[in-house]
């Protein structure tokens, strides 16, 4: 036989020596366990999205009592993220302090001493940040860091 053609033989020998070496403790068989696996995956990688736009709506329990976070809604444009808190009328909104780092938004002032952070889902510039506040809605709008990332070249030393 020649190189690069198969004959029935040395399949079968590939075939046995495939399912004796893959085959995890399962019968040689049943693949049922690599069905299992895959739709295992799949379910986990279509939730994932779901999982991803809680993480980045953020909105917090509704009522905001003693100890509470606040409820607020993030919004993302190209350029920039907006969060929007709802302030219950009971919080004085001249005692909130609103303090922004390039991954993470902190509000101080809350009811006995509270603070609330708020993750980011990109950097920004935080001396960008402005707020303002308007009819029980704290707004906090942040300018992007651009995504693309710039490499330098690293030198190798040869010896």
């Amino acid at each position: 036989m020649s190189e690069g053609q198969w004959n029935k033989e040395s399949w079968d020998t590939f075939k046995k020596w495939m399912q004796d070496s893959l085959s995890f403790g399962a019968p040689q068989d049943d693949f049922r366990w690599v069905t299992e696996y895959v739709d295992g995956i799949l379910k986990e990688a279509l939730a994932a999205p779901e999982r991803q736009q809680e993480k980045v709506s953020g909105k917090a329990p509704r009522s905001s009592g003693v100890g509470k976070p606040l409820s607020y809604e993030l919004f993302q444009t190209h350029r920039h993220i907006i969060v929007r808190f709802v302030v219950p009328e009971r919080i004085k909104p001249r005692q909130l302090r609103v303090y922004a780092a390039v991954q993470r938004l902190r509000i101080e002032g809350l009811p006995n001493g509270a603070k609330q952070t708020v993750a980011l889902p990109a950097l920004v510039y935080s001396d960008t940040a402005r707020a303002l506040f308007k009819d029980g809605v704290l707004q906090v709008k942040l300018m992007k860091r651009p995504s693309n990332e710039r490499f330098e070249e690293v030198f190798i030393r040869f010896e």
